[in-house]
């Protein structure tokens, strides 16, 4: 759960493998949620990770997408919308995708395990 929204509450998003799509809720603060957005992922979405990866302030979200060999990264707007995802390809059926600074940059990169092809993709961030 992350502040998608600047509402200094959490949030929350999941993935849909039936609907094929992402689907975020705003905390209000009390435990309960509202204004649910549905967002397409591709076929399967499987997983997602929340982070900040082009260090604009608000949270972003990738997704791996099992259905293919690629993940999407959905640019988060910092009010609880996100803009047209971009495509990164990656191994064979993406399964998890993992949010750190693996290189010790300072910069969010990703790690994405890839199901069929029994690989490891990281994606470096070069953003900044």
């Amino acid at each position: 759960m992350r502040d998608f929204d600047g509402n200094l509450t959490d949030d929350l998003v999941v993935v849909d493998m039936v609907s094929n799509g992402l689907t975020y809720w705003s905390g209000v603060g009390d435990g309960t949620m509202t204004d649910s957005a549905f967002y397409q992922a591709g076929a399967s979405p499987f997983s997602v990770a929340a982070e900040d990866f082009d260090g604009d302030g608000a949270i972003d979200l990738a997704v791996a997408v099992g259905g293919a060999n690629y993940i999407l990264v959905f640019p988060g707007n910092g009010d609880g919308t996100f803009g047209d995802p971009l495509t990164f390809t990656v191994g064979s059926s993406p399964h998890f995708v993992v949010a750190a600074d693996f290189n010790g940059d300072g910069q969010i990169d990703l790690a994405v395990a890839n199901s069929d092809s029994d690989t490891i993709s990281i994606l470096f961030n070069n953003s900044r």
